[in-house]
């Protein structure tokens, strides 16, 4: 729980410093596994291309590339990926 007051403190001290893509970058794009059904909404909504399919084929999220826009979460139809904090 400590964790995530730090992450706000952060969000906040970045917002105060004018940098909204460093308060994005703490809030990455998951995917919920059991949600995803491979259809690949999510990887041509990506304007950073984060987004591809695995081998199995379900969505996985590259965190580097992942700016936590959340485009892909109103892509998804299934609701299978949220921006949180790890």
């Amino acid at each position: 729980m400590n964790h995530k007051r730090v992450i706000a403190v952060l969000a906040v001290l970045c917002l105060l410093l004018g940098s909204a893509y460093a308060v994005a970058k703490l809030m990455p794009a998951v995917v919920d596994d059991k949600l995803c059904t491979g259809c690949g909404k999510c990887v041509d909504r990506c304007p950073e291309g984060a987004i591809s399919l695995n081998s199995s084929g379900y969505a996985v999220v590259d965190k580097d590339k992942c700016t936590g826009c959340g485009k892909c979460t109103k892509a998804c139809p299934f609701e299978a990926l949220s921006l949180k904090t790890e």
